[in-house]
Formats: structure tokens, C-alpha cells, sequence
């Protein structure tokens, strides 16, 4: 069992492998990985609940905690006087691993923010960072490399941008450690840093030099976030369970939630979709299709949906529509403002799961059912996705608005748990603008995935 840290971020992509509609696959984010650690740690601090979530000030003045342009989650504001303001937080880290990872979004305006890991002097031996508007990385401070300009036109909040970093010993008789830096994305990495004195990593350090920078959904970790996966399916969702699991959910049996697809333009048949996941204890903890339950549609031109499932022994999607069928390879039709219901339910005494999309605008029930004997669900997520490889057209003509909703478990001894919004952040992978995905737990809360 692993034993971590409240909520994550998914943040890594696998590739697509479909030749069409009827063969699309629709894969599950990679899962984190480990490199001959000594342990196992994840430490997360998100700021959701108005604390500093671990953070100590080293110098400067204490941060606060504010709310943000960032997917409107709350982010630590730093801000620099006279002197530089740091922070260090090191809860559940363990020491002396041969991989370290860690994510962090930033916002320094016109000044210069940084994140990354100290020693026990709270001396910085790998950090990332972003100065006077362009993205910097290296083994401290003083010495940095200049990456280029925060991307703009990106899924991120303007002035945002999420940094990625893999920190490992690339040597075997001589240390030789390396910091390998994703901005943004995950299909390429940024820049491999040297970063010496990695080895002797001891917490996550904040440090604003000048103006005023906001950091939030930090995380530091063992399992490996980014993960290089040229060609990656580009998404943008909500929840845990995939590129970093940071928490199991209790063992459940059902998942279900509501959807409302506010409006859809897209030039092509079976690119864009939207989905559900539920993972038994093997898909959770594990890179695999194995145990990997996904319920979606495909979202068609001219208004028309298709729905499908993903039966947990592959990553192909399984529609309910006979898809020989000429006349409706397009799906069926649902006007904007569609609202469906998703059920996957693991009916443990009859030995199967059950998938089920109810679209009560159309008043139309699609429903299929696989055997099943295996552990309970342990991990969810949601996630609107793009697939690369079959697509005619690039990826800024495929426009959508939706939100979901209501996202409930049912547990093993019957309770019904929603899912909280500590639990559903966002993630998003180079993801366009023009895709708005919305999470609302109830009317009083929620997140805007795009700002």
C-alpha cells in the first residue's frame, strides 16, 4: 500500500495507436515509475485548504495564500523586499534516491520566482524557475539556463506556465546527476541540466528574488512525473490515479457522474472525446491498460455523439453503435446543451461490469456489459481528449464547452462518497484554449479549467 499525500495533478500522456473511429485508442496517462529508490515518498501541497501546506519561511517575509488566475485555485504569493524570500517545506521526504521528480506552476509577473530542491542548509542543488518572463533552469541560482519565454496561447492561464523536472543519477562507479525539464508539455523535453550536488537533495524550496511570484500545485516525489511520450494524446481533465498517485481512493465498486456538453465544433469523426475513468487496484498502481475501465463519446460534427467503453483488458474503445453501419458511423444525434448520466459499476455478485451513458435530452440509454472478477476500483479521473495520430486537421479547429459534475463513489459496504474538489485538480497537456472543461462539484464550487 502507499502511503502519500493528499491530491495530485495527472500530468503525463500516452501515445495514440488507432487507424479510425471504430478502432480509436483511447489510452490511460501514464503512470509514474520508479528508478532504484531507497523509498517512496509524494509530497503535495496544493493550498486548497488555506494553509501553507508545509512551507516555512528560511527569509523575507512569511507568504500568504490567495486566490489566483490559475484554474481558480489558490496559489502561495511571495513577495520580495530588500532581501529574497524562501521557503522550505521537506514532510514524508525520503533521502538518498536515485530519481527524484517534481512540478510546480508558476506565476512571477515581471519578476523572478523560482522552485526546486535544497539541501539541509537549505542550499538550492536543482531548481526551475521564471524571470522577467522567460523560463530558466539549473543546478542553483547563480548559474542558470534560459529556456525561452513562457508559452503563450497555451491551455494555462495567461502569465502561467507548469514546469516538469526529472532529477536522477545517470552514472553507475561515478554520480553523475541530471535534471531533465518539461515546460508545459510532456512530448519533449525542454533542456538536460548537470545538477551535481543533486545527490544530497533534503526538501523543495520556494525563492522569489524580486517582485511578486504565485506558486501552486507543487509537487515533489520518487514516482516519476513527466514521462517523455513523443506524439502523446493531448488532454486536459480532472482527478488522480495516473502520473502521480498520491492518494487511493477508498475501494469502491461504482463510479458515476453527470455531464453537460455545452456546445461541440469539430471537423473530424472520433478525434475529440470525452470520458470517464475507473482503475482497479492493477490499473491504479500500474502503466497499463490492464484494469482500466473508461466510459465516453467520441464528440462527432454536426452535433452527434458517439458512445463507447474501454473494457479494462485494452485501451481500444468499444462502441455501443453497430459500427458497420453506414447510415450511423456518425453516432446519434444530441443537440448542444446535451446532458448525460455515466454509470461503471462493478456488479460483484453477478461477476461483471456494467457501463452506462443515459442521455435524458434525446431519452436514449446505451448500455453494455463485460465479465468481471477482480479487485475493487481504487483511482478516478476524467479527461476530454485529442488524438494526434488520426486526425486530419490540427488540433486548434476541434472547439468544445462542457462541465461535469456530481462525480460519486459507491464503496464497498454501500456509501455513497462525491468526490471532492481536493481531489478532482485539473491537468491539462498543451491543450488549446479553445477547450473548456469544467468541474463542479456542486452549485458553490468548482473549477474553470480555462480562465
Amino acid at each position: 500500500m502507499i502511503t502519500l499525500v493528499t491530491a495530485s495533478l495527472a500530468v503525463v500522456a500516452a501515445p495514440a495507436a488507432s487507424s479510425g473511429p471504430v478502432t480509436a485508442q483511447h489510452a490511460p496517462l501514464s503512470h509514474a515509475r520508479t528508478k532504484g529508490t531507497t523509498g517512496t515518498f509524494a509530497f503535495v501541497a496544493n493550498f486548497e485548504d488555506g494553509t501553507l501546506d508545509g512551507f516555512t519561511s528560511v527569509s523575507g517575509t512569511t507568504p500568504t495564500v490567495t486566490a489566483s488566475t490559475y484554474y481558480s485555485e489558490p496559489a502561495l504569493m511571495s513577495v520580495a523586499t530588500s532581501t529574497a524570500q524562501t521557503d522550505r517545506a521537506n514532510a514524508s521526504f525520503v533521502t538518498g534516491a536515485s530519481l527524484v521528480s517534481f512540478q510546480v506552476a508558476i506565476d512571477a509577473g515581471t519578476g523572478s520566482g523560482y522552485f526546486g530542491l535544497g539541501d539541509v542548509n537549505n542550499g538550492v542543488v536543482a531548481v526551475v524557475g521564471v524571470s522577467n518572463g522567460d523560463v530558466w533552469a539549473g543546478a542553483d541560482i547563480s548559474s542558470l539556463t534560459d529556456l525561452g519565454a513562457v508559452p503563450t496561447g497555451t491551455a494555462y492561464p495567461d502569465g502561467w506556465v507548469t514546469i516538469f523536472a526529472n532529477v536522477y543519477n545517470t552514472g553507475t562507479k561515478t554520480p553523475n546527476w541530471v535534471m531533465d525539464v518539461y515546460v508545459d508539455r510532456t512530448d519533449m523535453i525542454a533542456a538536460t541540466i548537470p545538477v551535481p550536488s543533486a545527490a544530497g537533495y533534503d526538501e523543495a524550496l520556494i525563492t522569489t528574488t524580486s517582485g511578486t511570484s504565485l506558486y501552486t500545485n507543487i509537487v515533489v516525489s520518487t514516482y516519476e512525473i513527466p514521462i517523455l511520450v513523443p506524439g502523446y494524446n493531448n488532454m486536459e481533465g480532472y482527478g488522480q490515479g495516473s502520473g502521480l498517485l498520491v492518494q487511493l481512493l477508498p475501494p469502491f465498486t461504482k463510479l458515476s457522474a453527470e455531464m453537460t456538453l455545452n456546445s461541440w465544433n469539430v471537423p473530424q469523426t472520433g478525434i475529440l472525446s470525452f470520458q470517464i475513468n475507473a482503475m482497479n487496484y492493477f490499473g491504479t498502481t500500474r502503466s497499463s491498460c490492464l484494469g482500466f475501465f473508461q466510459l465516453g463519446v467520441d464528440l462527432n460534427p454536426n452535433g452527434y455523439i458517439a458512445p463507447w467503453y474501454v473494457n479494462g483488458k485494452n485501451c481500444i474503445a468499444h462502441y455501443f453503435l453497430p459500427s458497420m453501419n453506414p447510415a450511423i458511423q456518425n453516432g446519434v444525434a444530441s443537440p448542444a446543451g446535451t446532458h448525460l448520466v455515466l454509470t461503471i459499476e462493478d456488479q460483484v455478485a453477478a461477476r461483471q461490469i456494467v457501463f452506462t451513458i443515459v442521455d435524458t435530452t434525446i431519452d436514449q440509454t446505451f448500455q453494455a456489459s463485460i465479465p468481471y472478477h477482480g479487485s475493487p476500483f481504487y483511482g478516478t479521473y476524467t479527461q476530454l481528449e485529442w488524438q494526434p495520430s488520426i486526425s486530419n486537421y490540427p488540433i486548434g479547429d476541434y472547439v468544445f464547452s462542457g462541465s461535469v459534475y456530481n462525480m460519486e463513489i459507491t464503496t464497498l459496504t454501500g456509501q455513497v462518497q462525491p468526490l471532492k474538489s481536493d481531489y478532482m485538480l485539473p491537468f491539462s497537456l498543451d491543450a488549446p484554449p479553445v477547450w473548456s472543461l469544467t468541474y463542479y462539484q456542486d452549485d458553490m464550487q468548482g473549477y474553470n479549467q480555462i480562465a
